[in-house]
């Protein structure tokens, strides 16, 4: 029977509604894997807490997820440990989630072979010479599930710190850990099945099947979204921003005081879950960046903060706001010569 694989969930208890949108969207996908393509069980590719000391409220969310996919559903579940899920660094495979194992579900603290399935699972090693020991003793023709990254692949952060090269996968690997879906040969990095952060917004989302024929992603049209767009774009989409089937985390950007003036109005219409004003102001001629080595300094355009002064309101005196900033700009000006 085919198996349903799903990616980093990072259960996390805000803000508040976020958690109970995560939980609502695994089990659509869940329910999707079971209708539209009869799977028996499914894999959770680790991380599927946010915070590696987990509140209450996320391993009771968890517990409900498991009890519902194996009583209810009659799957199978098997999970990896991610790095998030790990209670410290040393790989010892201490973690919150062996409290969620039962007959049904098999959570993966160390690297196993499932022989009858043809499957090898490796979770979250800091030592990445344990990975690519195990990616090698791996079985010729087996399925890999990991928990890692690789050269060339992006961690949550944007960064690239790993130091797995890709020629150390000899088997057709799924991955996790990556939050965004990206194809390397044999290795597939699935990707989160919604958006984390607002760093994420707007990215593909996918769930993936292993049949007889091989794995295969499907796209995810539903559930949590971060979304991060202008004022003027919000003006003109409050359907789309409104629409049912997602749980909204909206970043409107801002980039003018009158817009400042209007926003509070505009989205007070807007259904979703968590709403954040950003203040980006518009750089000009005047906003410059220091040349210097390892250095980098932006001039303030003084025009735009007396302006943005003038128009707040606060009990803080401004004329001595601006008297202090013309002495920051001179003091400047006395270290440049």
């Amino acid at each position: 029977m085919p198996t349903l694989v799903i990616g980093d969930l990072h259960f996390n208890h805000t803000p508040r509604g976020m958690m109970e949108a995560q939980l609502e969207t695994v089990k659509k996908i869940v329910e999707r894997g079971i209708v539209k393509h009869r799977c028996d069980s499914v894999i959770f590719l680790g991380d599927l807490m946010m915070h590696r000391s987990p509140r209450p409220p996320v391993m009771l969310s968890l517990k409900s997820l498991m009890d519902w996919i194996t009583e209810e559903k009659g799957l199978h579940v098997y999970i990896l440990r991610g790095n998030h899920d790990s209670y410290n660094k040393s790989d010892d495979g201490v973690t919150s989630l062996s409290l969620l194992e039962n007959d049904k579900v098999t959570v993966y603290t160390q690297t196993h072979y499932d022989e009858q399935n043809n499957w090898t699972f490796i979770p979250h090693y800091e030592d990445e010479s344990r990975i690519e020991h195990d990616l090698g003793a791996a079985a010729s023709g087996s399925f890999v599930f990991g928990h890692f990254g690789y050269v060339g692949s992006l961690n949550s952060a944007g960064d690239a710190d790993f130091g797995l090269q890709l020629d150390a996968f000899k088997n057709r690997t799924i991955l996790g850990h990556i939050h965004k879906h990206t194809e390397d040969g044999q290795v597939t990095v699935l990707g989160t099945p919604y958006s984390t952060n607002f760093g994420e917004a707007g990215k593909d989302c996918y769930y993936g099947v292993i049949t007889k024929k091989g794995f295969k992603k499907y796209p995810i049209d539903f559930g949590v979204r971060h979304l991060v767009i202008d004022y003027e774009t919000v003006k003109n989409n409050i359907d789309w921003i409104n629409q049912e089937d997602w749980f909204t985390l909206l970043r409107v950007t801002i980039n003018s005081l009158e817009e400042d003036s209007n926003v509070a109005w505009t989205c007070d219409g807007l259904n979703v879950g968590f709403l954040e004003i950003k203040y980006v102001p518009l750089l000009d001629d005047r906003d410059v960046f220091d040349p210097q080595p390892g250095v980098i300094s932006l001039q303030v355009n003084d025009d735009l903060i007396e302006q943005y002064l003038n128009a707040s309101n606060t009990k803080i005196n401004k004329d001595v706001l601006l008297e202090g900033l013309k002495t920051i700009h001179e003091n400047q000006k006395n270290r440049d010569q």
